[in-house]
């Protein structure tokens, strides 16, 4: 009966031993996996923002600047915090750029799709027809970028890129028309 005792008390401090040091290796991985959940969760997030306001100003025929801060007050989350920016762009089915208004902490975070009014767009467009110069159709692009490393992360990963998330969608009636001080802002014209 002892040597049952003994083999029985043997396992029990095996089984303590090895679980004491797998016990780290769970907390690690499971840290990690919190982490990449996190990240997903968060570009997950930026794509149904950036929908949004893309549905929105997709259904306007002008935009005023109340108008949008009232917009980005409703879809963005009040502890948005870091370093991040929204480029609203109205873009011509030829390509070119009708106007473009960037709001946010930062001002060169998407920077890849920058463009000043008049200037060709430089990312894709699902209906672009270079030979349509017609102000009829035209598509309002929104991306939002955001320092990777301002994501609250638990597990020790890193994240040193940026995340970025872009919306297109068609203007329903033509080309969205700002007031005054949004289209200072985007530099148009007095007769545009």
């Amino acid at each position: 009966m002892s040597r049952i005792k003994r083999f029985l008390a043997c396992c029990r401090a095996a089984a303590a031993l090895e679980t004491a040091l797998i016990f780290p290796l769970v907390l690690a991985v499971g840290a990690l996996c919190t982490d990449i959940y996190t990240v997903g969760l968060e570009r997950e997030h930026m794509e149904q923002r950036s929908g949004a306001i893309a549905s929105v100003l997709g259904y306007q025929t002008e935009l005023t600047e109340e108008g949008l801060q009232g917009l980005l007050d409703a879809v963005l989350p009040e502890d948005l915090s870091g370093n991040y920016q929204i480029l609203i762009s109205n873009v011509r089915r030829n390509g070119l750029v009708y106007w473009q208004l960037s709001r946010g902490s930062a001002t060169d975070l998407c920077e890849d799709n920058q463009a000043a009014a008049g200037d060709a767009w430089p990312g894709d467009l699902p209906e672009r027809d270079e030979e349509d110069d017609s102000d009829n159709v035209s598509m309002v692009v929104v991306d939002i970028c955001r320092e990777g490393s301002d994501v609250s992360l638990v597990g020790g990963l890193s994240i040193s890129g940026l995340l970025h998330a872009s919306t297109v969608n068609r203007v329903a009636h033509g080309l969205i028309a700002l007031d005054d001080a949004l289209a200072q802002e985007a530099g148009l014209d007095e007769d545009e």
